[in-house]
């Protein structure tokens, strides 16, 4: 993993941060028909890919390790909160079993973010500068 800092990323955390929304939307708005579903609990690969992908994202960002811990630590927190919230919505389920998913995805995209994998995005500005030239 490259320690050097992002070029453009107030832009990564703000396009980052705009997937946090759509996550958060998803999470609340009305569940989707569950006939249209490939496989049954396939929620669960949803929740653990999104939130895999949006520990990873942040960790290529800011990847000094306590900021990623507290990144991880409010990703978990933020899919437990959903959870409650859908639990009291009336139209969507309180799942133990989501939770369980988001939290696998969070820690397994910390993990990935640690590994050469966590520098996707540095990887990508350098082919940007580099195109420019």
């Amino acid at each position: 993993m490259n320690e050097d800092r992002l070029r453009f990323s107030t832009y990564w955390t703000v396009l980052g941060l705009v997937y946090v929304a759509v996550v958060v939307y998803m999470s609340l708005a009305p569940a989707p028909p569950t006939d249209v579903l490939p496989f049954p609990q396939v929620d669960k690969a949803v929740h653990f890919s999104a939130y895999a992908f949006l520990m990873l994202w942040f960790g290529q960002i800011y990847h000094e390790r306590p900021v990623a811990l507290f990144i991880a630590s409010g990703l978990v927190m933020l899919g437990i909160l959903l959870e409650f919230l859908q639990g009291q919505s009336g139209y969507r389920t309180f799942e133990y079993t989501d939770i369980t998913a988001n939290t696998i995805g969070v820690a397994s995209g910390f993990c990935i973010a640690r590994t050469r994998f966590g520098g996707l995005l540095h990887a990508f500005e350098m082919f940007l500068v580099r195109s420019r030239d």
